[in-house]
C-alpha cells in the first residue's frame, strides 16, 4: 500500500506520517497562476520559505511533496508571454526547493512541463476524468508517470478498473475517502469554478455545486453510502485488482483528524463513525485560514447583499465548514456496514443501474446512516433560502 496524503503543513505531524506507508504529501499555495482544485479561501496560508522547509522535512523522512497544478481550466491565459514566464519562474522555484513531483489535469500543461523540466515526476489528477482504458493510454502516451482515476464514478466499477489496469503499466491511484455524489452531473462546472477561484483573479466565487450536493445529501442520506468511497477494510480487494496507491483527502484539516485517516487506512480498519473519515468538514478544531478570509473573498461593496449571505454563513458554521464543531451531526455506523459490502458490487454496475430499482445502498443506509433530525431540518431550510437567492437574483444589488 502507498498513501498520498493531503498537506496541512504541520511540521510536527511529519514524523507521525513517516510511521505509515505515506509515499507523498500533496498541496499548493492557496493561489497561483495555474489554480487548482480548491478555492483559495480554503487554502492554508503558506509562504514560499515555509513550503521549502516543509518539503525538506518530508524529504528527510523519505516522503515526497507533490505540488498541485491541477486546475481544469487555465482561462486561455496560458497563451500569453507573461503567463509563460510566470510558469517557468514557479517551476524553477519549486525545483529549487527540491520538489520533484507535480500533479496536472490539462494535457498542454503536462507537455509544456515535460519539455522544459523532463526530470519532474508528473501525476495526472482526478479532474482529467480518466475513466476508460483509452483515456488512460492517452495520458500515459503523452508522458505521464502516474494517473489518478476518476474515482467519483468508477471506484465500484470493477470491470472498468480491471480494463484500465490492463491498458497501462504506470502507477494508478484511486481517491479513497471522498463523499461526492456518484456520477455527479455538476462535476465539470464545479472543477472549473475551483480553477478560477484559485488562479489569482479574485473574482467572487459562491460554491453553488457544493451547496447543491450538501442539500441532496441532507435530503437523501443514502447518498452518503452511494458516494463511492473505499473503506479501509476494502483496500486489499482493490490491491487484488492491481491498485495499491490510495489518495486521502482533505487538505488543511486538523492534524489529529488527518493522522486518524492515515492510521485507519494504514491499519485497514474503520473508525466507529465512518463519516469522520470521508467528510471534508465537521472537525473539533477549525482549519487554518487567512485573517479576515470572509471579507477578503466575499465582500463586494455595491454588488453582493451581505445580509443574504447570512443563511450561507450559518449553514457553514453549523456544519463545521471552515469552522470548529463540537460534535459531528452525521454518523455512518461502521459496524452496520456488512463485512462483504464491496463484494455486493461485483454483480452490479452502478453506471448501468437505476438506484430506485437496485436499492442495495439504500438498504444499508437505512441501518447505518444517521443525521441529527433538528440539524437536518434547520440546514435544509437554510439551503433552500440560499438556493432561492442564487436562482432568483436576491444575492446581488441589481
Amino acid at each position: 500500500m502507498k498513501l498520498s496524503v493531503a498537506a496541512n503543513y504541520d511540521l510536527d505531524l511529519v514524523a507521525t506520517l513517516a510511521g505509515f506507508p505515506v509515499a507523498e504529501v500533496y498541496g499548493k499555495f492557496p493561489t497561483d497562476l495555474v489554480g487548482g482544485g480548491r478555492p483559495s479561501y480554503m487554502g492554508t496560508p503558506l509562504t514560499a520559505h515555509y513550503l521549502a522547509v516543509y518539503a525538506s522535512a518530508l524529504s528527510r523522512h523519505g516522503i515526497a511533496f507533490n505540488y498541485l497544478l491541477n486546475s481544469s481550466c487555465l482561462g486561455n491565459r496560458e497563451w500569453s508571454r507573461s503567463w509563460q514566464k510566470k510558469l517557468m519562474r514557479l517551476l524553477e522555484g519549486l525545483a529549487s526547493m527540491g520538489i520533484k513531483r507535480l500533479t496536472v489535469s490539462t494535457s498542454y500543461l503536462l507537455e509544456r512541463i515535460k519539455a522544459a523540466f523532463p526530470d519532474f515526476y508528473i501525476k495526472v489528477g482526478i479532474f482529467a476524468q480518466i475513466d476508460t482504458p483509452r483515456r488512460a493510454r492517452f495520458w500515459r502516451d503523452l508522458g505521464a508517470d502516474a494517473l489518478t482515476l476518476e474515482s467519483f464514478s468508477i471506484n465500484r466499477d470493477f470491470e472498468a478498473l480491471r480494463a484500465i489496469r490492463a491498458a497501462v503499466d504506470c502507477e494508478l491511484q484511486l481517491v479513497a475517502n471522498h463523499p461526492c455524489l456518484p456520477n455527479c452531473a455538476m462535476q465539470p462546472y464545479h472543477q472549473n469554478g475551483f480553477a478560477h477561484s484559485s488562479d489569482g483573479s479574485r473574482r467572487l466565487f459562491v460554491d453553488y455545486c457544493f451547496l447543491q450536493c450538501t442539500f441532496r445529501r441532507l435530503e437523501d442520506p443514502s447518498l452518503l453510502i452511494k458516494a463511492g468511497w473505499i473503506r479501509p477494510e476494502d483496500t486489499r480487494f482493490y490491491e487484488s485488482l492491481g491498485y495499491d496507491s490510495f489518495k486521502l483527502l482533505e487538505r488543511g484539516i486538523p492534524s489529529v483528524d488527518l493522522a486518524e485517516r492515515v492510521a485507519a487506512y494504514s491499519r485497514r480498519r474503520s473508525i466507529p463513525n465512518l463519516a469522520e473519515l470521508i467528510l471534508p468538514y465537521g472537525f473539533k478544531r477549525a482549519p487554518a485560514k487567512r485573517r479576515f478570509w470572509l471579507l477578503r473573498h466575499f465582500f463586494r461593496p455595491g454588488q453582493v447583499r451581505l445580509s443574504r449571505l447570512a443563511p450561507l454563513y450559518g449553514m457553514m458554521k453549523d456544519q463545521g465548514m471552515l469552522f470548529a464543531l463540537d460534535r459531528n451531526p452525521f454518523y455512518i455506523d461502521s459496524e452496520k456496514i456488512p463485512a462483504d459490502f464491496i463484494e455486493g458490487f461485483a454483480q452490479r454496475r452502478c453506471s448501468a443501474l437505476a438506484c430506485a430499482e437496485c436499492r442495495y445502498c439504500d438498504g444499508i443506509a437505512a441501518g447505518a446512516v444517521r443525521v441529527e433530525p433538528e440539524f437536518r431540518h434547520e440546514q435544509l431550510a437554510r439551503l433552500r433560502q440560499t438556493h432561492q437567492d442564487l436562482i432568483h437574483g436576491g444575492l446581488w444589488h441589481v
